[in-house]
């Protein structure tokens, strides 16, 4: 009998920070379930203080409709308090109906009272921009379609939207200048990468600012506005791509990026944050491994210092007043919540993590280096000191190829270990965070050097395990990693007790002969070979299958954007042609999410769904699976 799943507290999530100009104001979303609500933090004190608005909805706006909270809302608070959201429109299942609307909400005794609330008629995605200074200038940018996006000025005061200027292609990001007038956007223009563009709001005109040259990613991602300097990015993708890009630092007008030594060292993952009140000091994270810092760049004398906090992971954007920095946090063990950087008067930074509402004992992990075919790779692992002869042990492959597991709060890892199971979460080859010799191996040969570090991890752990008596682990992926689990369990099929796929694909050509442009565009640069073209048969999983003898939990969305539903759909054919049962041995869920959702577990019930498969995976005879 297989035991029963344990009951999590509530999980809760924050994500959608973004912070006044002023740097007195927060907001987030925080998720808990489906139920999404919007808190606004007072960033006055040296502890913020938090208070959440209603869930799922924020109030009756002044046409007598209810202003719902989603996902999708991406919230702003205004100097004075108030907080804008940005919400694209959607249907009952989940899809942009392209149009849109705009929320200014403001706290109001007993609740939270919509001032004003506009429809906009044309809206894919959306974001808000308030600029420095008394009154605010506030736009909305707006994407129309994949050619076009549109730029509107609001009045916080009417609710009043007017069109400002389109621009072809996407815009995205956005810093101010100078008081209100000009702001920079990236700029996605068709047939070219991301560059930056400089938007005249009077002049009602843009220009491209910062560009080196159409195959390059090209950004402008933070301003000091006193001394006129900007900081600016730029990498290349492809096979040329090494997971990091150059930080430069740039005042138009006054010749060429500088790109600081120090700020730019060999293999550092860096990214530009914010500028301090001086403009003199550059806040900016950096990934190491598994783990993020801070490190602070002083312009006059090129020097990086780093800000000493705990071990997590530290998200943008952040914000810099005074002495205080403020950003998201997460650690294996404590959900996102916003954490404040205090620099007292001597030396040295202190974190302050609050999460008010999160009183739930989660599980710690640790941080431990495994022996690989090339080289350590470092593992999040999930079940103390015994957890290679754990009664039950997943090995979790992450999503990309070019991505990494972070030392964060993960609810599904929480509910595996809750269910007493240990997980190890390791960064292979072509994990980002490690520098080029770690990522580039497999850009290009995908389901190649990954593969070959995911076996080899299986073989460590099998002696452990025999000897303890102990069944041989389940290998779980989403996304790539789903298609790295089933090549996996395909490869090597009597090393798994299970394996658990979310979202996965089957092959890099069926991927880009089913998937969208954008996807067929990322499959042609990171792998190569005219696209999806592989020569390797054995990394096809509908060839491949008929060597897969572990029970399989195949999981997929039908709203998912990236992946086609159709491509879980097509190994499940596969599988009962080589007569595989349904429920002995073959577990097919499709739920109602999108590919996020499904990747990351959203859904309580495919968490309880995976964690269930994984307390009863147990390996099932040869002979059961006629036709092979």
């Amino acid at each position: 009998m297989t035991p029963a799943v344990p009951v999590l507290p509530r999980i809760p999530s924050r994500s959608g920070f973004a912070f006044s100009a002023d740097g007195r104001w927060a907001a987030c979303l925080s998720t808990v379930d489906d139920g999404v609500t919007l808190e606004r933090w007072s960033l006055d004190r040296a502890v913020p203080s938090r208070r959440a608005f209603g869930t799922g909805w924020i109030a009756t706006g002044c046409d007598g409709e209810r202003e719902t909270l989603d996902r999708h809302s991406r919230p702003l608070p205004l100097d004075d308090g108030r907080v804008l959201l940005a919400r694209p429109d959607v249907d009952a299942h989940g899809t942009p109906t392209g149009h849109g609307t705009v929320v200014i909400a403001q706290a109001g005794h007993g609740g939270t009272t919509v001032a004003r609330s506009c429809r906009v008629p044309a809206m894919l995605a959306g974001h808000l921009l308030a600029g420095p200074g008394t009154p605010q200038t506030v736009v909305l940018v707006t994407v129309e379609d994949e050619r076009r996006s549109r730029i509107w000025e609001l009045s916080p005061a009417t609710g009043s939207l007017e069109p400002i200027m389109t621009v072809p292609g996407v815009l995205a990001g956005g810093v101010w200048l100078d008081g209100g007038r000009t702001l920079a956007l990236d700029h996605t223009a068709p047939g070219r990468r991301t560059d930056g563009i400089a938007v005249d709001l009077r002049e009602r005109s843009w220009r491209r600012v910062w560009s080196v040259s159409s195959a390059t990613a090209d950004r402008i991602v933070a301003c000091d506005r006193g001394a006129k300097v900007l900081a600016v990015t730029t990498g290349t993708p492809g096979a040329r791509w090494t997971g990091t890009a150059r930080i430069g630092l740039w005042s138009p007008g006054c010749g060429p990026v500088r790109f600081p030594e120090a700020l730019n060292a060999p293999d550092a993952e860096r990214t530009p944050l914010t500028f301090d009140a001086s403009g003199g000091h550059l806040l900016v994270s950096e990934v190491r491994g598994a783990t993020s810092r801070l490190v602070v760049h002083t312009a006059a004398d090129d020097r990086v210092e780093p800000v000493d906090l705990p071990p997590g992971t530290l998200s943008p954007p952040a914000s810099w007043t005074g002495d205080r920095i403020h950003l998201r946090y997460s650690a294996p063990h404590r959900p996102p919540t916003l954490a404040t950087a205090h620099r007292p008067p001597a030396s040295g930074w202190s974190l302050e993590r609050r999460a008010p509402d999160d009183a739930a004992d989660w599980r710690r992990a640790d941080l431990v280096e495994l022996p690989g075919p090339a080289g350590p790779i470092e593992a999040i692992v999930y079940g103390g000191p015994g957890w290679r002869e754990s009664e039950r042990l997943v090995l979790a492959l992450h999503g990309g190829p070019l991505s990494a597991w972070r030392l964060e709060f993960d609810p599904l890892f929480q509910h595996l270990a809750a269910a007493g199971i240990a997980v190890v979460a390791p960064n292979y080859r072509g994990s980002t965070g490690y520098g080029a010799r770690h990522l580039r191996p497999v850009i290009g040969d995908w389901g190649g050097p990954d593969l070959e570090d995911v076996l080899h991890l299986a073989r460590g752990l099998a002696g452990p395990r025999r000897r303890a008596g102990v069944p041989g682990p389940i290998v779980l992926g989403g996304s790539y990693g789903g298609f790295l689990a089933l090549l996996a369990a395909c490869h090597d099929p009597e090393r798994w007790s299970g394996c658990v796929a979310l979202a996965p694909f089957t092959s890099a050509a069926s991927l880009y002969r089913d998937a969208t442009g954008p996807v067929r565009d990322r499959v042609a640069r990171l792998n190569g070979r005219g696209g999806g073209a592989d020569p390797h048969t054995g990394r096809d999983v509908l060839r491949a299958c008929d060597a897969l003898t572990a029970p399989l939990l195949l999981a997929h969305g039908i709203r998912d954007e990236v992946i086609p539903v159709a491509q879980s759909r097509a190994l499940r054919r596969r599988l009962l042609e080589l007569g595989r049962t349904e429920g002995a041995g073959l577990d097919y869920v499709e739920v109602d999410g999108d590919h996020t959702g499904v990747v990351q577990a959203w859904p309580s019930v495919l968490r309880t769904a995976v964690v269930r498969f994984c307390l009863g995976a147990e390996r099932i005879p040869i002979s059961n699976c006629e036709g092979r």
